[in-house]
């Protein structure tokens, strides 16, 4: 997951935006909300592809529930 770099905006698959990737750390994307200071952890192995941005095979419902 070389293409993913600090900035990106991780989006659902349900089309919500949730965050921007800080870093990528070992077998996560280290990500934090535009509301929330605190690091969340999202597993590599939920990203669908990556453009211009970070979309994930999880809804937010489902993404929410695993964070």
């Amino acid at each position: 997951m070389n293409e993913i770099t600090q900035g990106m905006p991780i989006v659902c698959a349900d089309g919500v935006q949730h965050g921007q990737v800080v870093e990528v750390d070992r077998e996560y994307i280290r990500m934090r909300l535009p509301d929330d200071n605190r690091d969340h952890f999202v597993p590599l192995d939920t990203v669908a592809g990556v453009d211009s941005a970070v979309h994930l095979k999880l809804s937010h419902h489902d993404l929410l529930a695993t964070l």
